[in-house]
């Protein structure tokens, strides 16, 4: 009779207050930039960030999940929400509104691209990098860039090049690009609007595999920047965030680790020097002065 009553009180108490079950929500912040998120076309929720978090999503099951694209200006907006996520972002950016989760991997070197059949193309010609400091310093060759320091935030866009990049921004060789996809495109240098622009290889790959573009452009790294940026997830610095953060945490093994770089080198499958850094760093707990918070 007892259990008779109690499970009729708890179907009762169900009925007044049909949210006492309810998950909480978490938003996860995606954004417009390819390999990572990809919001359309051909290669739509293909992106290695895509994958990714529906398979971070899958093991938070005591969380009802919402997938948002976010501009930069609204993303800095919804951390005050109280719900909102990202499962990939470098450190140090928001610090008091967001928590991070311990870091799972990592942003390669910055590279340049320039048109193969280009006169900077056949200065370099064969080259293994390119030097950022000589080609400011003595050619007149257009460099395009995103802005150096992303709005309302201190961190700089590309850490190892930004005092180079800063001291050349008055002389006409430096332009900042501004756009809501937070990344150029080769179409800068077909134009001419700029000889040669700074991106991630596996950005180049990802723009000329997407749009079906020849390769028609020459990518060399910088021999400035050999430095690996941190990732992490991040959620907003309350309470139900840093639950999340610390429900993260606990995932983070040799599983995650591998799930990771297989869906990043589904888009960037010959640079396995990317992989072989980032196996010897989280795999193997190799230590490296170039991997940088």
């Amino acid at each position: 009779m007892n259990k008779l009553l109690l499970t009729c009180f708890l179907c009762i108490l169900c009925l007044v207050n049909p949210n006492a079950n309810a998950k909480e929500k978490i938003t996860w912040a995606k954004w417009d930039l390819t390999p990572e998120y990809i919001g359309r076309g051909e290669y739509k929720d293909q992106g290695y960030l895509d994958k990714f978090l529906v398979y971070v999503q899958s093991l938070l099951t005591e969380y009802e999940h919402e997938s948002q694209f976010q501009t930069a200006h609204r993303l800095e907006r919804s951390w005050s929400n109280g719900n909102t996520c990202t499962v990939h972002l470098w450190l140090g950016f928001w610090p008091k509104r967001i928590v991070y989760s311990k870091p799972y991997g990592f942003t390669a070197p910055f590279g340049i691209v320039t048109k193969a059949t280009s006169p900077l193309a056949n200065k370099l010609n064969n080259k293994q990098n390119a030097s950022l400091k000589y080609l400011l310093k003595n050619t007149k060759y257009k460099l395009g860039t995103l802005p150096l320091s992303p709005s309302s935030n201190t961190n700089a866009r590309y850490p190892a090049l930004h005092s180079t990049l800063t001291s050349y921004l008055e002389t006409g060789k430096v332009i900042e690009f501004r756009n809501n996809r937070n990344e150029l495109s080769v179409k800068l240098l077909d134009y001419g609007r700029a000889d040669y622009i700074i991106r991630l290889r596996i950005a180049h790959l990802s723009e000329l595999k997407i749009e079906k573009l020849n390769n028609e452009y020459k990518y060399y790294p910088l021999a400035e920047d050999q430095n690996y940026k941190l990732v992490a997830a991040a959620c907003s610095n309350t309470e139900l965030g840093k639950a999340v953060i610390q429900r993260v945490n606990t995932l983070i093994n040799d599983d995650f680790y591998k799930r990771y770089i297989q869906y990043r080198q589904e888009w960037d499958a010959e640079n396995i020097v990317f992989e072989h850094v980032y196996n010897d760093y989280f795999l193997n707990k190799q230590k490296n002065p170039n991997i940088k918070e």
